[in-house]
């Protein structure tokens, strides 16, 4: 009796610590994952058995989303001569769940770095940071960076999203984004835009995007493969893709147009100005077809932006199908 009593023990604790896992897992893949949720899951999978159950939950998360994938192909299936509304939301909604299903379990691997990060803003937060020594971040929403110090100058990580770096002259700072690595000058006050973003094919990779804007001062800068600097004056800027040359570029009235409250678009790709929205509204818009390529030049406010969808939404002569009050999808 004692035997099978200590069996139905230890497998409540283990179920309850299974639980415990996947409910760790949907926290931090739920967009709205806070630094301290961050810290609270590494504090509990400090204890190994905790750990190889986050594991096990993660691994599931995986399985699931690989097969939500493998459905039959479009090829195969048959095509109704003119899709209902009802056939287009049932679409959305089988692509949204099995996009969700993916998308966590990559992120419980990818993401952690990001949500591990020492400072982090969520949707719509903006958020200003004051180092030792006065250097000054200003971090755009969603944005997770990491702050160190090494042979007399600072060091700030970008994991990702996007932030402005002010140095007082002081101490150079170098901003680490990706494989980009952008140095400001020793006694001279210097100002960066910087921005760290999943690259449009990266895939499952991870590969980034990476601009710099040198808005006052000057900065080298150095990326992937590159022996020589780039050096930078106020005006000019860089984009750096995964191991790919620097492309130089002139800083636009696009650079860090965050900060002044506003978003702002020229001839931009529908793709990227959702993923831009998304990070200032809860919920999710999703771009199906090929409205995804459609390019959009406009200026919205930051506090608006249902607003600026709808703006955009009109002009581009776009249907929109919601399911319900967060998901939106645009074709």
């Amino acid at each position: 009796m004692t035997k099978v009593h200590d069996e139905n023990g230890h497998r409540d604790r283990r179920d309850r610590i299974a639980g415990e896992a996947r409910a760790w897992i949907v926290r931090l893949t739920s967009g709205a994952a806070t630094e301290a949720d961050a810290e609270a899951c590494a504090a509990w999978r400090a204890q190994p058995e905790h750990d190889a159950a986050f594991l096990a939950a993660a691994d599931l998360w995986h399985r699931t989303g690989v097969a939500l994938r493998g459905h039959v192909p479009p090829a195969d299936r048959p095509r109704p001569s003119a899709p209902t509304r009802r056939h287009v939301l049932r679409r959305a909604a089988w692509g949204v769940g099995a996009a969700s299903a993916a998308a966590a379990s990559g992120a419980v691997a990818l993401r952690w770095p990001e949500l591990s990060a020492m400072h982090r803003t969520g949707t719509g937060e903006i958020r200003t940071i004051t180092l030792a020594g006065g250097t000054r971040l200003d971090l755009d929403a969603e944005t997770s960076v990491d702050v160190s110090a090494e042979a007399q100058r600072q060091v700030v990580t970008l994991v990702t999203g996007a932030l402005v770096v002010t140095a007082t002259g002081s101490l150079p700072v170098a901003v680490q984004a990706g494989e980009t690595r952008t140095t400001t000058r020793g006694g001279a006050i210097g100002e960066l835009a910087v921005t760290c973003r999943p690259a449009p094919d990266g895939g499952w990779l991870g590969s980034r995007v990476v601009t710099v804007s040198c808005l006052a001062g000057e900065a080298e800068v150095r990326s992937g493969r590159e022996t020589a600097p780039t050096l930078l004056r106020a005006g000019d800027g860089i984009e750096a893709g995964q191991g790919a040359s620097v492309v130089r570029r002139k800083v636009d009235d696009t650079a860090a147009a965050w900060r002044r409250g506003l978003l702002v678009f020229r001839d931009t790709p529908l793709a990227a100005v959702v993923d831009d929205l998304n990070r200032y509204r809860p919920g999710r818009i999703v771009v199906a077809g090929t409205a995804a390529a459609r390019r959009v030049t406009g200026v919205f406010h930051l506090d608006r932006p249902n607003e600026a969808l709808a703006s955009i939404r009109t002009a581009l002569g776009l249907s929109e199908y919601r399911l319900g009050e967060r998901f939106i999808l645009l074709r």
